[in-house]
């Protein structure tokens, strides 16, 4: 009898039979786990952290020993005073026996429903974290006053705009147009707000970066640090100073594990304007009229009649709103002081090659409003209606690293009596003739305007940390 085949078929269930006792016994075998260190470092510093939901009770900068290897959700939270809030979420991976290293920037404030006064003067100007400046909360609350605590409203709001095309080594974003928007959050905090004064001046410290976290990618890869001045004393007093100091943080590591869209060294913009732009409401929004005085660099908005019940007992004496560049960026050439009409605004995010026109001094055939035939001049409005406007400066070239630094000054004045009568439609005239009634009714603005140098040399900061 044979028996050599059955004697091979035992042999594979004995053989089968142990490799599954010890596939069994590998799986009820405990895993040892590995461990790894972390340090987290946040800016700012003093976030409470959150690893996989699990509060740490530990605070940054912190080196937290024993984190389990492997990706874990990590949340940083820093909550300051008043009511600002910032954060930093992801996932971050720790490695096997190594010690890594979070280095995180936190990103928040409070917005418009939480905002800041600078008042030493008799200007009083709102600000918030987001990069709003003479903007109130949620247009509840008055944002640019004068002149003084029971002033009327003169502005909805103010912000840094900027617009350029992206250069070579912007990888897949080659060429495109990109702007900050009007209206719709561009910006979002990065530090808390401080606010400073002395004797002599009232000093308010803003910092945010450009973000894609409320809306589309329109622009990313800057960061500014604004610095707002307000003095009380030597005829600063209707005056209003704002330092800009912008760079390219595109290359920054911190910067990019937020925005990861950024290529790798980040990319250089191009044909950079930017400038401070303000909605100024001289009461209500829908009567107003622009014009400028070429010759001290000052652009302005006035009632059309000089007349609106919106500001109460200075209902019919309703101040000039006046914006001049004290210093404009470095090798800027060129400067363009323009209008545009509420319904221009691009915060649809769809008409980046428009803003860029209309900041570079641009406009074409195609626009929905025309440039002023002088070349620093834009578009200057002739009828009453609800105006921004902005005085930019450029072309500027912006690689990672480099900082554009501008100032500008808001400046409010009566208007001159004798030269006016409530009520009575003044016309702004075209903005390059010296001989316009306008100019007489701003008189003291201009005369303000021509002293800014002067009053910004003796009220400047010392210095921006």
């Amino acid at each position: 009898m044979r028996t050599e085949p059955y004697r091979r078929h035992g042999l594979l269930i004995l053989l089968a039979t142990a490799v599954s006792l010890a596939c069994f016994e590998a799986r009820e075998r405990p895993t040892i786990p590995v461990f790894g260190d972390l340090v987290i470092i946040s800016d700012p510093s003093g976030a409470e952290i959150t690893i996989d939901g699990v509060d740490t009770g530990a605070r940054t900068p912190v080196n937290l020993q024993g984190i389990e290897a492997g990706p874990h959700d990590t949340e940083l939270v820093l909550f300051t005073s008043p009511r600002e809030t910032f954060r930093w979420e992801g996932e971050f991976t720790v490695s096997e026996n190594v010690l890594d290293t979070l280095n995180a920037a936190l990103e928040g404030g409070c917005g418009l429903e939480c905002d800041f006064l600078v008042d030493r003067g008799r200007v009083g100007c709102r600000a918030t974290g987001y990069g709003d400046t003479c903007a109130g909360a949620f247009f509840s609350t008055p944002a640019l006053i004068w002149p003084d605590a029971f002033g009327g409203s003169y502005a909805a709001g103010g912000r840094l705009l900027v617009a350029g095309i992206l250069d070579s080594d912007a990888g897949d974003f080659v060429g495109d147009t990109i702007s900050t928007l009007v209206y719709r959050d561009a910006w979002i905090g990065r530090q808390p707000v401080s606010l400073e004064s002395d004797p002599r001046i009232e000093r308010m410290d803003l910092s945010y970066w450009s973000t894609a976290e409320f809306h589309g990618e329109s622009l990313l890869g800057l960061a500014v640090r604004e610095t707002v001045v307000a003095a009380d004393s030597g005829g600063a007093e209707d005056v209003l100073f704002l330092q800009f100091e912008i760079t390219n943080v595109s290359d920054e590591e911190r910067y990019r594990r937020n925005y990861p869209s950024v290529p790798p060294g980040g990319y250089t913009y191009r044909s950079l304007h930017l400038g401070f732009a303000l909605d100024a409401d001289i009461g209500g929004a829908t009567d107003d009229l622009g014009s400028a005085d070429p010759d001290l660099g000052l652009t302005f908005m006035y009632d059309a009649d000089f007349s609106d019940s919106d500001l109460g007992i200075y209902a019919s004496s309703p101040a000039l709103v006046g914006l001049l560049t004290v210093e404009p960026p470095a090798g800027a050439a060129e400067r363009n002081r323009t209008f545009w009409r509420a319904q221009d605004d691009w915060d649809d995010d769809l008409n980046r090659g428009f803003a860029w026109r209309l900041l570079a001094g641009r406009l074409g055939p195609g626009d929905p409003i025309a440039d002023h035939p002088d070349a620093d001049l834009g578009y200057f409005p002739t009828a009453s209606g609800d105006y921004r406007f902005v005085e930019t400066h450029g072309p500027l070239t912006l690689a990672p690293g480099d900082t554009a630094r501008l100032v500008v000054a808001l400046l409010l004045a009566e208007p001159s009596a004798g030269t006016y009568s409530p009520g009575v439609f003044v016309d702004p005239g075209d903005p390059a003739s010296a001989t316009r009634l306008i100019l007489s009714i701003a008189a003291e603005l201009r005369d303000l305007a021509a002293r800014v140098p002067e009053l910004w040399d003796r009220f400047r900061p010392t210095a921006v940390d």
